[in-house]
């Protein structure tokens, strides 16, 4: 009987055991990353040393990026701000060489666990955190994204480019005022399905988004969320146990999505695989991707492989490409000196096609350094990804720009802050492409820091991609059509949706250019 009265009596003691332990554990965590922390004299409020809540709910607010920008303004003689408990963002160029250049073995930066929730159906080259699986990635599918295959590319382009200037014509005979970043929007998302599934959406013919497009936003949205989380692997799987309406909408969207790329990507497989151009076959980045192998063992990628491609392929290709064309048309539009400029090398170098009734050639074009400056200069004030992209510090922890990171902390640099740098660009806020073609300027300072398409190995594989046709896009318009603001004095600022885009709508006209 004696063992049988035991337990009552002990029982109580077994459960407020661990009760006082966690009562003790969290005032003492709290006074430790506030006081006695490696990283508590890294400058930021006392907010971001004990909680992720200022910048979740900057994420939330959709101004993550001029969150991060805020802080460095709070603290302007610090490299360094602490943005979370186990997180720190920098703001000068030799953090952007030690933190994302070629570090090796011990010295390395690995991507952090925020890249766990942007694997889908399987690791795509964005969200891969494994070196070798990187390397072997990029061995496989580099080839189809270098200069040779832009030429293979470019009637993908052309066609959809063609409809486009077709749905222009419409807008220049009327010269009613529309919005020009809603139609760049449609002519990417039409890009990128005849880039990656073989077949345009036909957004454009239709004048309205299709539906991934909206799934795309959110489900970018979850896994920006579910990145915060501590849980590394498990955070999308935590996050999507949420019983809150908000996160379950994100989550939902992320389902769909993910459904729709595999519908998308089998429609391919059995629709369009024989499909020819010019009788040739087709070789578009998806044709790449399926025929890539490893070098080095023959393999090729599986199904849910090509999925998570697909999937990371239409969100960096669609969304970057239409802000990036939005931008360099609202600044040429408020630049008219530079407008001018462009526009008069183009009609030199194309004195037999200047009505551009069809578009104009990428070989070319990529001679033209100052239409290329414009894009690069609107990137830098206006990079699709604003905030830091985030690296882990080796567990040893590293020194970066004299201040010491303990090991296994999220650290990065962000592109919006250090993209206005007023030590490394002169009066950084104020739009002026001919900075990069200043050869008095510290221009190898200035690429370090323009982070439009990442940098180091990691960067953008497809930044040729993007850049053939934006660059194809904005010349073949100048050439073609008078582009003016509805209203003249507007002042575009931004908003993030995960991709920075413009804080509000706005209209152009067009009128044909009259030689």
């Amino acid at each position: 009987m004696a063992m049988a009265d035991t337990p009552p009596v002990v029982r109580p003691v077994l459960l407020w055991g661990p009760v006082l332990l966690l009562v003790a554990y969290y005032p003492a965590l709290l006074i430790y990353r506030l006081f006695f922390s490696p990283m508590s004299k890294i400058a930021g409020p006392w907010i971001t040393r004990i909680s992720d809540i200022p910048e979740a709910t900057a994420l939330k607010d959709k101004r993550r990026a001029e969150w991060a920008s805020e802080l460095f303004a709070q603290y302007p003689d610090s490299v360094a701000v602490r943005t979370r408990p186990n997180a720190v963002s920098f703001n000068h160029p030799d953090a952007v060489k030690a933190i994302y250049g070629h570090g090796k073995g011990a010295d390395e930066f690995g991507k952090s666990s925020w890249y766990d929730a942007f694997s889908t159906t399987g690791e795509s080259l964005f969200s891969t955190r494994s070196k070798k699986n990187h390397a072997r990635k990029r061995r496989m599918v580099s080839h189809g994204f270098s200069m040779q295959s832009l030429y293979l590319f470019e009637p993908y382009v052309d066609a959809v480019m063609e409809i486009f200037l077709r749905k222009m014509d419409e807008f220049a005979s009327t010269q009613q005022p529309f919005d020009i970043y809603f139609w760049f929007e449609l002519f990417t998302m039409d890009l990128m399905g005849e880039l990656s599934f073989g077949h345009n959406f036909g957004a454009i013919q239709g004048g309205r988004p299709v539906k991934y497009s909206k799934l795309v936003e959110l489900s970018q949205h979850f896994a920006n969320l579910s990145g915060m989380l501590p849980f590394g692997k498990y955070n999308v799987k935590v996050l999507s146990m949420v019983p809150l309406p908000y996160i379950q909408k994100l989550y939902q969207a992320r389902l769909e999505y993910l459904d729709y790329a595999r519908q998308a990507l089998e429609k391919r497989f059995q629709d369009n695989r024989n499909q020819v151009l010019g009788g040739k076959p087709r070789q578009d980045i998806m044709q790449r991707f399926i025929e890539a192998q490893d070098p080095e063992t023959g393999g090729r990628m599986d199904f849910p492989e090509l999925r998570a491609e697909a999937s990371s392929l239409m969100v960096a290709g669609a969304s970057t490409g239409s802000v990036t064309m939005n931008w360099m048309t609202y600044y040429l539009s408020k630049n008219p000196s530079v407008k001018a400029r462009i526009i008069q090398q183009l009609e030199q170098m194309f004195p037999d096609n200047l009505d551009a009734s069809t578009p104009l050639p990428f070989a070319m074009l990529n001679k033209l350094s100052l239409l290329e400056a414009t894009e690069i200069e609107c990137l830098r004030m206006h990079p699709p990804i604003g905030y830091a992209m985030p690296r882990m510090t080796p567990p040893q922890g590293a020194i970066i720009c004299g201040v010491y990171v303990p090991g296994n902390v999220d650290v990065g640099v962000p592109a919006a802050t250090i993209g206005r740098n007023p030590v490394v660009y002169r009066n950084p806020n104020i739009w002026n492409p001919d900075r990069w073609l200043d050869e008095k300027a510290d221009l190898a300072t200035m690429k370090t820091c323009f982070l439009g398409f990442g940098f180091g190995s990691r960067q953008c594989i497809g930044r040729n991609v993007a850049n053939q046709f934006i660059i194809k896009m904005i010349a073949t318009l100048l050439l073609k059509y008078d582009i003016e603001l509805e209203d003249p004095n507007l002042v575009l600022g931004t908003k993030e949706f995960t991709i920075l885009k413009p804080d509000r709508e706005y209209n152009v006209i067009l009128r044909p250019r009259r030689h």
